[in-house]
């Protein structure tokens, strides 16, 4: 049995694990290495995670061929903030790794001693919920970072790529040094603003979700716009991660100040103001609902059906105000919680009138960079806009007078605890929009009593999230338990339910620290999914419960009965 000097290394595989590899040659945690891999030793770059260690085996450990960047591309305050998700969120490193990071930055050389030294840090940095019902909150951040000369790196995170790019199109005039991070960013570019941030060079990144991942050496201000927007939590990639929640944990590293923006915040944050473990500021004074009802029309859709007076999933009413609207040269978003919902829209809009100049944004995943910045340079060409909750926040740029809101009450009909919350932001969404420019709103509901809504309307906002907090109290929901959802998928309902069934009967003994609720099956985005819901005590043996969690699902994983179908573990749902 020999004893060699190894290193592990993260390589791009689908893998939870890191590789262990024979090393010679110096290296860092974080250097990019060239290294044989598989049967056929084929020659792939990798990742240090690792010092160098003595280890005895009585098999062949390969041997690392070269150092391809021998100064590292990951931060301190990265792995930190990368080893805290995998903790929190319950999912290895390598999967991490892999999720979040594009196979482009193992092509960065870095030829140069990268500055890491921080500047002093700020002890009395401050978590900030602010409130800002200004009609367009960005143009009040460029102000604070004009005048805060010393920042070396500041952080600005927007919902999606939408988003991004109009608030880009708005801050870029007045500050230079921005660049965007997001899905969109080719891989030269992502390099470049890798290496930059590495070198602590003076740069703002203005990014989604993934931004947050990024090797910062020395934040100064994280801003988080629109903190409420429910696309902040990532539901797609393996690590189910909350951005605005990251970045709060990101903003404690670096021990830097953190503005939460929102004109309709979300249930989390204003119970954490209530824990005070965020700072709370209303730069509206009063955030209220109330607006002149006169300008918000209401119809429900069930009504005009037994009327016969709509088409496909449009009152007629509506296309009528729409066709008005045109024939005054004005312009209408119609907008609706669901993607699924849009083609029909576009039909009805069609048979309606065949003059309009339509745009539907559905699918914003396969939509390049360049596509986005010739969409918003020629938005105001088109006579109507639909689109769905992940780009209305980006349409600020569009002269519309007429908005138009869609069946939003299915949203409470859905198997999720958030469903209320999220219809009164919709709901207020809509209502801020009418308050500036004399801009008018039609909502169509889907079945729901018209009064109820116009109570929501004439309500207060703060009211209204107080009511629901204490239904989620009363049924220990987040915030005040902290909430694991366990998933199963597929599209066969017979095979989810017999599984989904296994799964809850080899849990629900082992795991008695715990509430558990069955929800069972549910729809979603054309799949079957199996939920159960774990209600832990939020603070007492948190780590150790989940702990327990985790190892236990790995157990049923390898189950043979689970065999294509594995079990999502989704913290914070």
């Amino acid at each position: 049995m020999k004893d060699l000097l190894c290193i592990d290394i993260l390589i791009r595989v689908p893998l939870n694990k890191f590789f262990t590899y024979k090393s010679n040659i110096k290296t860092k945690i974080g250097s990019v290495v060239k290294i044989p891999f598989g049967n056929n030793n084929e020659i792939v770059k990798g990742i240090v995670i690792s010092k160098p260690y003595n280890k005895k085996s009585n098999f062949q450990i390969k041997e690392i061929i070269s150092v391809e960047s021998y100064e590292s591309i990951l931060s301190d305050p990265q792995l930190e903030l990368l080893n805290w998700s995998s903790s929190y969120y319950l999912v290895g490193l390598p999967k991490i790794f892999n999720s979040i990071f594009s196979k482009s930055i193992l092509d960065i050389n870095l030829d140069e001693q990268s500055h890491k030294k921080i500047n002093q840090k700020n002890k009395n940095y401050k978590t900030n919920l602010v409130v800002d019902h200004s009609k367009n909150i960005i143009p009040n951040i460029i102000d604070e970072i004009k005048s805060n000369t010393n920042y070396k790196q500041i952080l600005i995170l927007c919902p999606n790529s939408y988003k991004t790019q109009s608030t880009f199109n708005i801050l870029s005039k007045k500050c230079k040094d921005m660049y965007i991070y997001d899905s969109k960013t080719i891989p030269s570019d992502k390099i470049k603003i890798w290496k930059s941030i590495l070198k602590n060079e003076k740069i703002i990144i203005l990014g989604s979700k993934s931004a947050v991942f990024l090797p910062f050496i020395d934040l100064k201000k994280i801003y988080v716009i629109y903190e409420h927007n429910y696309l902040y939590k990532e539901t797609d990639k393996v690590l189910r991660f909350n951005a605005r929640d990251c970045a709060v944990v990101l903003s404690n590293i670096h021990m830097c100040d953190i503005d939460l923006i929102s004109d309709s915040p979300s249930l989390e944050s204003m119970y954490n103001t209530k824990k005070n473990k965020f700072k709370f500021y209303d730069k509206s004074k009063k955030l209220k609902l109330k607006t002149d009802l006169k300008r918000i029309s209401i119809f429900n859709r069930l009504e005009n059906k037994l009327k016969n007076k709509i088409d496909g999933i449009i009152s007629l009413n509506i296309l009528d105000r729409i066709k008005t609207n045109f024939e005054k040269n004005q312009k209408s978003i119609v907008f609706t919680p669901y993607s699924s919902d849009i083609e029909e829209i576009q039909n009805s809009l069609t048979r309606s009138n065949s003059n309009y100049k339509i745009l539907s944004i559905s699918n914003t995943s396969t939509i390049t960079r360049n596509q986005i910045e010739k969409f918003f340079k020629e938005i105001n060409q088109y006579d109507i806009i639909i689109g769905n909750y992940s780009v209305i926040d980006g349409l600020d740029q569009f002269n519309y007078n007429l908005l138009i809101l869609i069946d939003p009450d299915k949203i409470s009909s859905i198997s999720n605890y958030r469903s209320n919350e999220i219809y009164f932001q919709l709901i207020f969404k809509v209502i801020k929009k009418v308050k500036y420019d004399d801009k008018e709103a039609i909502i169509q509901l889907f079945k729901s009593d018209s009064s109820e809504l116009k109570d929501i309307i004439r309500d207060d906002y703060f009211k209204i999230i107080s009511k629901e907090m204490n239904e989620r109290e009363l049924f220990n929901y987040s915030p005040f338990k902290r909430l694991i959802s366990l998933e199963l998928s597929s599209k066969k309902k017979d095979d989810i339910l017999s599984k989904g069934d296994t799964l809850y009967n080899e849990i629900k003994n082992k795991f008695s620290f715990c509430d558990i609720t069955n929800v069972g099956l549910i729809k979603s985005r054309g799949k079957i999914i199996y939920k159960i819901y774990l209600k832990l005590d939020r603070v007492r043996n948190l780590r150790k419960n989940k702990k327990i969690i985790f190892e236990e699902i790995i157990k049923v994983n390898r189950m043979k009965k689970f065999n294509n179908n594995l079990i999502t573990i989704d913290v914070d749902p």
